[in-house]
């Protein structure tokens, strides 16, 4: 990741169903009453998405259409991230640094990984060469039967087919790979328990105090 940007990117990673939704906007509010600078946020609009639903659809049918899947996701965490606007900062829901666990997850249910599955891998890593400079990851980490629980009362008919036995698999890959993920793109990783959910000042107050504290306005942190 040779793209080192005049602003901020700040991550939000986790499970599916751990509550990135239902975070993003309150921190996105929180970081802009705290911060001398705005802050954008960039989402997966993953409902309004048609051709999303239907390869999700057809992976949780049928998994070997996964690569399908991820490739069209992989291409589009690439290229909404090109051309931002360096006069603000950004909050992103998922980054390619989740191609790269959900790819590794994948290559741990496979059997036998074939060529198209190290080609994505590969695939990833040279995307992450344009992609700009990862400031923070913020790893939701949750239970995975919990996050199971909250993906089943969504009821998003292109989830129907995803298992609990799938999220355990992606929260395991998660804690094994994301702290060397960030590591060797030098990207601070904050974790926080989510499975009751948290407190996005918290949150905010630490992106600011540890990632950015250039950018804090001291008197609301302190209120």
């Amino acid at each position: 990741m040779s793209n080192i940007p005049d602003f901020m990117l700040i991550a939000v990673e986790g499970n599916i169903g751990v509550g990135k939704s239902t975070l993003l906007p309150k921190l996105i509010d929180d970081l802009n009453r705290k911060s001398s600078v705005q802050w954008q946020l960039i989402i997966e609009d993953v409902d309004t998405d048609l051709e999303f639903q239907r390869l999700l659809k057809a992976f949780t049918v049928d998994p070997t259409k996964r690569i399908e899947f991820q490739r069209y996701i992989t291409n589009k965490r690439a290229t909404i991230c090109k051309d931002l606007d360096p006069s603000f900062n950004y909050v992103i829901e998922r980054s390619l640094f989740s191609d790269l666990v959900f790819c590794q997850a994948n290559l741990a249910e496979a059997c036998r990984p074939d060529g198209q599955d190290l080609d994505y891998y590969y695939d990833i890593q040279d995307k992450l060469k344009d992609y700009p400079q990862v400031s923070a990851v913020v790893y939701l980490k949750s239970n995975p039967v919990i996050s199971y629980q909250r993906m089943v009362a969504r009821a998003r008919d292109a989830e129907a087919g995803t298992t609990q036995e799938y999220l355990q698999l992606i929260s395991d890959c998660h804690d094994t790979f994301l702290p060397h993920i960030c590591r060797r793109y030098n990207t601070q990783l904050i974790t926080q328990d989510w499975t009751d959910f948290g407190c996005h000042q918290e949150i905010a107050n630490l992106i600011l105090s540890d990632v950015c504290p250039h950018l804090a306005n001291k008197a609301e942190i302190a209120s």
